[in-house]
């Protein structure tokens, strides 16, 4: 495994080191004997993988930030959620209680873009060329809504199925959930981008009067 591609500060080392060592150990697990003797569930992957992208969503926060103190509390929190997972699914048999865990990281997981594009209103709305400014916030915020929303889509099975249950709608197919159910992601993340754009451009309104 690479080191932490943000390596700024001490402070931000330690937890990105737990977080890479996690996701090595996962990735051995799928790449054993084992594993490759069985068909793994494709969420299984997606979660490994989705590791990788709150890695990079985290880099990018530490980056753009002017402190890297929220990146590595970050970084912890992810850790937490991830290492509270594997705990629950060995010693816990309820599936609710199993994928709280996972929860807590998919709603992290899916809020990572909206800080990272915050920070990325502050910095971009400092060039002169108004057009030029709000074309790059648009192409930003649809790069980290659309990867994120297939993830965090993905993991969210359980929702999911309850929601199907509850209104009789078919919400899952064959791997996971339903096309739609990607399509009502990606437009959730897309508007808070959008309202966390509306916001910082009338607290700068409101700063210049």
């Amino acid at each position: 495994m690479k080191t932490c591609p943000v390596s700024l500060t001490n402070e931000f080392r330690p937890p990105c080191i737990l977080l890479n060592r996690c996701l090595a150990g996962m990735l051995l697990v799928l790449v054993s004997p084992a594993a490759l003797a069985q068909k793994v569930p494709l969420w299984v992957v997606v979660g490994v993988v989705s590791s990788v992208l709150a890695l990079v969503l985290v880099g990018a926060l530490a980056l753009s930030a002017p402190r890297l103190g929220k990146a590595s509390l970050h970084v912890r929190l992810l850790v937490l959620w991830i290492v509270a997972f594997l705990l629950t699914s060995f010693f816990v048999e309820n599936d609710w209680v199993i994928w709280t865990p996972m929860h807590l990281y998919i709603l992290h997981l899916a809020l990572l873009p909206i800080f990272v594009f915050r920070q990325l209103l502050r910095r971009i709305e400092t060039s002169a060329v108004a057009l030029s400014r709000t074309l790059l916030l648009g192409f930003l915020s649809v790069l980290l809504s659309a990867p994120t929303s297939i993830f965090v889509t993905s993991l969210s099975i359980l929702p999911w199925q309850y929601f199907g249950k509850v209104t009789g709608i078919d919400t899952m197919g064959t791997e996971g959930p339903a096309p739609w159910c990607f399509l009502v992601t990606w437009v959730v993340l897309q508007s808070a981008m959008l309202i966390a754009w509306k916001i910082h451009r009338s607290e700068r309104t409101a700063q210049a009067n």
